[in-house]
């Protein structure tokens, strides 16, 4: 009974600490909850009879995430980018394009010599343009923006602002109105995102359950929409997790009582 008890304390214990987890994040960018799944255990003896089985408490499952999308919250920002459906962005770090990580949270920006990185200086990865018209699908590769570009005169100029299409074509623009195509921002979906494995600051990596990447265009097949401008926000409810928070509270705090039942009657029973 007491092991019982205790896997029921553990239990709850945990799905407080996922609910308080959510709050925690919930205006974090991009952020998918978690919730908690449960089962029960049971032993069986070597009779098939119903007799034979017996409860044996409950175990947590491994937390699994919500993935569907949150709320568009507009910025303005040049390099802030939000996808509208199925999609992640895919990074890497500087040296290891083969190290991928896949996020749904665009909030990027510019280093000194031009990188498109994420918050954590991680690169954005995307398909190479040829002569400011096709992408090579084939390819990804780290993103730059070259700060100066001399035109066809041998006048430098300066970067003035990036724009972002919602199926994904990067553009720079240099002094007032020359325009240049950089390159080609793809979506990666999964076949079952939920399976992804969190590595914190919003980035996932896929699992076996989760599938491999699908590399994709936006707008294109089932991807999203890139919306420049906006960011995602956390699908958090606040609400429904006080809600959920209240559970918890109340199934630990019953099984606390009965626990300290459990403990009294065994006192009893050994002064005997």
């Amino acid at each position: 009974m007491l092991n019982i008890i205790k896997s029921s304390l553990n239990a709850n214990l945990r799905g407080i600490s996922l609910v308080s987890n959510n709050i925690a994040n919930s205006n974090t960018t991009a952020f998918k909850k978690s919730y908690s799944n449960f089962s029960d255990i049971f032993s069986k003896n070597i009779s098939d009879t119903p007799k034979a089985f017996s409860g044996m408490g409950v175990i947590n499952d491994s937390p699994r995430k919500q993935m569907f999308q949150g709320p568009l919250k507009q910025t303005d920002g040049a390099l802030d980018l939000a996808v509208s459906g199925i999609g992640f962005f895919t990074l890497s770090s500087a040296n290891d394009t083969d190290n991928k990580f896949y996020t749904r949270d665009g909030s990027l920006g510019l280093s000194s010599n031009g990188e498109v990185i994420n918050q954590q200086g991680l690169n954005l990865l995307a398909h190479p343009v040829i002569d400011d018209a096709t992408y090579n699908p084939a390819i990804l590769e780290n993103v730059i923006i070259p700060p100066n570009k001399t035109d066809s005169f041998g006048n430098e100029r300066i970067l003035t602002n990036v724009n972002v299409s919602s199926s994904g074509v990067l553009k720079a623009v240099y002094g007032l109105d020359e325009e240049v195509v950089i390159a080609k921002i793809p979506l990666t979906s999964f076949e079952n995102m939920e399976s992804l494995q969190s590595e914190g600051n919003n980035l996932f990596k896929p699992t076996p359950e989760s599938g491999k990447p699908i590399v994709g265009i936006a707008l294109e097949k089932n991807m999203g929409e890139i919306i420049p401008g906006f960011l995602e926000g956390s699908n958090v409810e606040i609400t429904d997790e006080l809600v959920k928070m209240l559970k918890y509270q109340q199934a630990y705090s019953g099984n606390s009582r009965l626990l300290q039942t459990e403990i009294d009657i065994t006192k009893r029973l050994i002064e005997r």
